[in-house]
């Protein structure tokens, strides 16, 4: 009796050792590759953009004070019912677009609408990105 006691005594020691061990484990960081669909933050949409389409500084800054100015009317969208929000999200990225396409140079538009093609391709058709003729 006293074994068993013993052992169950320190089985519950051992199970509440590793439960407050995991309570106290850090998150692990998201990686840092995202996968198709995943939303970028504007710090890294910049830096993708800056990669991918060769930005100037010049670029890079108006482009960012574009992100920063829209911040808020995204967040604000963000909060909506779910109802409401898809029509005036694509809208507001509609317009975010235009206004992005007005810095870049016809060969970054032309880059820009071939990138957006292919992930719309690689997620298949139908998919909630705004069409790429917002970069013209």
């Amino acid at each position: 009796m006293k074994k068993l006691l013993f052992t169950l005594t320190l089985t519950g020691a051992l199970l509440g050792s590793t439960a407050i061990t995991r309570a106290e484990d850090p998150k692990p960081e998201a990686p840092a590759a995202r996968g198709p669909g995943a939303r970028l933050n504007p710090e890294e949409r910049l830096k993708r953009m800056t990669e991918t389409l060769g930005l100037t500084q010049d670029q890079q800054d108006k482009i960012k004070a574009i992100f920063e100015k829209n911040k808020s009317k995204a967040d604000e969208i963000r909060s909506l019912p779910e109802d409401q929000r898809r029509d005036k999200f694509r809208e507001f990225m509609k317009s975010q677009q235009e206004d992005i396409a007005a810095v870049l140079t016809q060969e970054q538009k032309d880059k820009m609408r071939a990138e957006a093609e292919k992930r719309r391709a690689e997620r298949g058709a139908g998919g909630g990105a705004p069409k790429a003729d917002a970069a013209k």
